[in-house]
């Protein structure tokens, strides 16, 4: 999921960047927030411990196959399940499937349904469900922004192209309880895949009945339903006909507005149970006494990279491209950063993901190379250089890389930064020069930070680059039997992206938060994502 990340939410979750669109956190006076919280429905110390009030960022879809973005996941997740699931710990769980099993070499898997299983208005859910659901991420008059991953399935990329039919795709159902997926090429990492909340199984008429996402009359897969949609609050009530059992919290009001108020004392008066916080607040919230223990550090399963657009000048010209990872001191910009959790990156995959690399990808400074690279491309010095715009959605890092190609190359470039949503369409159907991404994981794989970003083709390869060398590393990765055959396999992928630079991976970050005490469950899984189904309150909170 996951997911290029709209930054909506309020600052902290990553870099604290002002340019995003963010929460402002106001100082209105302590009686006001009482009275807001309370309108909000939340106080803990005097509302029945049913409910939750969490701040986040709201939806831009709630279909699955339409979602895009992380804040999307969060709440999709929620109403759509998907057939297995990722703890807090990476470890792959069973959800709508109860097991599935590798065959032919590991090119077929065959996933076990859980017996009884229903949408959230009692019918019945099968595999022909599934079949359905995953079809509609493909359909090729508009696929999902992340079809790629069903790209490993025989014949799924060349339907999605609408080169192939329907009937090729590797997707079937050989019994109402049985899910049958057949891959073009051994990959290990399906199982995980099949986690992604853009693979979740959604009602077979959704299509010619958008009501079914709507509150009143949604119909869904998940642990909770949608009760209630306005502009600041998305209302979610716990599903009867969950898999696992109704959730033992009731209600959730997820709030993507503060009012122009703090977070933090909002927190405080008990209108919020789960909110993230700025850099600013957590270093004294550390200290405090009251608020110190429902502080929380959260590793993000992420990365900030910026990238080429690899199809015209100047960066189709790879010395280009190696003058900007070269001329550019990324890990000091990074270091000056607000935010002490962000560190320098030091390859695609970030630092707990599987296949993370010991070996250091990350962009190295050195000017005298940069200079030469910059030379052999005919713009010595930076004369003659054309003229570039770096087009992001805001991020913190854009004044200093713009100083430093003036300071250390002699280039000149301006930037720009969009609202979120044109700025995804940019990058999907026109791709700026010079661009930047925040990624966080569909699932926990070095695949989703290499293959699906990278790989020739793929649905979120901006800048359209293409490299044999780089595919065939890749797949080798993923029929790989062996952990240490795999990891070689995508280091060497990595190697590749190293020396020709059609992304420039600048740095992992992480976030704060606090929680109410005796929250239980309240901390994202390895996918960034808290399953709200797990939250509970403790004994004599």
């Amino acid at each position: 999921m996951t997911y290029a990340r709209p930054w909506t939410v309020p600052a902290g979750s990553k870099h604290d960047r002002p340019s995003r669109l963010v929460l402002v956190c106001g100082t209105a006076a302590l009686a006001v927030i009482v009275i807001v919280g309370m309108a909000w429905h939340a106080s803990p110390a005097v509302a029945a411990r049913n409910s939750v009030t969490i701040l986040g960022a709201a939806a831009a879809s709630l279909d699955p196959a339409v979602q895009s973005d992380a804040g999307s996941a969060e709440v999709v997740s929620q109403l759509f399940e998907s057939l297995t699931a990722v703890d807090s710990n990476q470890h792959l769980q069973p959800a709508l499937a109860a097991s599935w099993e590798t065959q032919a070499g590991g090119k077929r898997v065959i996933f076990q349904l859980r017996p009884g299983l229903t949408f959230s208005d009692g019918r019945a859910l099968t595999a022909a469900d599934v079949v359905k659901s995953w079809m509609r991420v493909l359909a090729p008059a508009k696929p999902s922004q992340l079809a790629s991953l069903l790209d490993d399935v025989a014949g799924a990329r060349a339907y999605r192209e609408g080169s192939g039919p329907a009937s090729s795709v590797g997707i079937s159902a050989p019994s109402s309880t049985q899910v049958q997926v057949d891959l073009a090429n051994p990959a290990a990492d399906f199982p995980s895949i099949a986690s992604s909340p853009t693979l979740a199984v959604v009602p077979p008429d959704l299509d010619s009945k958008p009501s079914l996402l709507e509150p009143g009359s949604f119909v869904g897969s998940g642990a909770y339903v949608l009760s209630g949609l306005t502009d600041t609050e998305t209302t979610l009530t716990a599903n009867p006909h969950y898999w696992a059992g109704k959730p033992a919290i009731g209600t959730i009001h997820l709030l993507s507005s503060t009012g122009g108020n703090s977070p933090v004392d909002m927190f405080q008066a008990g209108g919020l149970d789960y909110t993230p916080i700025s850099v600013g607040d957590a270093t004294w919230i550390a200290y405090d006494k009251t608020l110190g223990p429902s502080l929380r550090i959260e590793p993000s399963p992420s990365i900030e990279f910026y990238g080429f657009n690899t199809t015209k000048a100047p960066f189709n010209d790879v010395h280009v491209r190696r003058a900007f990872a070269l001329g550019i001191d990324w890990n000091r910009i990074v270091a000056l950063l607000a935010n002490p959790l962000t560190v320098p990156a030091t390859g695609m995959v970030p630092d707990g993901v599987p296949g993370h690399s010991a070996t250091d990808f990350g962009p190295k400074l050195d000017l005298v190379k940069a200079k030469s690279e910059l030379a052999a491309a005919g713009y010595a010095n930076g004369a003659g250089f054309p003229s570039v715009t770096l087009v992001t959605g805001g991020s913190g890092l854009d004044g200093a890389i713009v100083r430093q190609l003036h300071d250390n190359l002699g280039i000149d470039i301006s930037f720009e930064a969009l609202d979120w949503a044109s700025y995804n369409q940019r990058l999907l159907t026109d791709p700026p020069a010079f661009w930047e991404m925040d990624w966080v994981a569909d699932y926990p794989g070095a695949n989703d930070f290499l293959g699906l970003l990278l790989g020739s083709g793929q649905t979120n390869n901006f800048g359209r680059w293409t490299n044999a060398d780089f595919d065939t590393a890749v797949s080798r990765a993923l029929s790989a039997t062996d952990a240490t055959s795999m990891q070689q396999a995508f280091d060497q992928a990595q190697a590749v992206v190293a020396d020709q630079a059609p992304v420039i991976p600048v740095d992992y970050g992480a976030g704060y938060s606090l929680a109410a005490q005796g929250l239980l469950g309240a901390f994202p899984n390895s996918q960034g994502l808290v399953r709200y189904a797990g939250l509970t309150w403790g004994s004599g909170s």
